[in-house]
C-alpha cells in the first residue's frame, strides 16, 4: 500500500500526487494507494473545496481519500483504520 499525502491548501502539492501516481503505475504496477489530505489544521474546513481530490481518488482508483492533521492528529486514526481495513480485506484469504 502507498499512501500519498498532499497539502489541500496547495495546487502545486495536489499536482506532485498526480505524478507520483503516474510513476507508481509505471515502475511498480498495480499497487493499491490512498489519498490524505495532510495539514487540515492550517486551512477553512468549511471553505475547503476538495471536490478535486475526490474526483482524482475516484480516477485513479484510490482506495479512499481522508483529511488529516499530523499536528493536531485529527483524522490520523481514521486514515490508518481505513488502511488496515483495506489490506486486511486484500489479503484475509491468502
Amino acid at each position: 500500500m502507498i499512501v500519498f499525502s498532499h497539502n489541500p491548501a496547495e495546487k502545486k502539492s495536489f499536482d506532485d500526487v498526480i505524478e507520483w501516481h503516474e510513476d507508481i503505475k509505471k515502475y511498480c504496477g498495480n499497487i493499491p494507494t490512498m489519498l490524505f489530505g495532510n495539514k487540515i489544521d492550517l486551512v477553512d474546513l468549511e471553505n475547503l473545496e476538495d471536490e478535486k481530490a475526490n474526483q482524482l481518488a475516484d480516477e485513479r482508483s484510490f482506495l479512499g481519500y481522508y483529511l488529516t492533521s499530523a499536528k493536531t492528529g485529527n483524522g490520523v486514526y481514521e486514515a490508518f483504520q481505513a488502511i488496515i481495513r483495506n489490506l486486511y480485506e486484500k489479503y484475509k484469504d491468502q
